[in-house]
């Protein structure tokens, strides 16, 4: 089982820190209570968010998927055992 998570909007003065890792953590952890993996839809161009899933260890999984008309990569953690 899956479920998608990671849209977090910080202002613009907060990029760059441990905010959105402190976030994606938090969100991270109540979800593995109910699913086994996370995935993450993100803009094929959203260089800044494709590292920051990365920073946090997610995957990027094989292909590039139509999500509303734009081009996406998805990105997956799965729960530790």
């Amino acid at each position: 089982s899956e479920i998608e998570i990671g849209w977090t909007f910080l202002a613009r003065k907060y990029w760059g820190g441990n905010y959105n890792a402190e976030i994606k953590a938090l969100m991270l952890q109540h979800a593995f209570r109910f699913v086994d993996t996370v995935v993450f839809w993100i803009g094929e161009e959203n260089i800044r968010s494709r590292r920051a899933v990365e920073k946090i260890g997610a995957v990027l999984r094989d292909g590039v998927f139509d999500k509303d008309g734009m081009p996406h990569v998805v990105y997956e953690i799965h729960k530790p055992d």
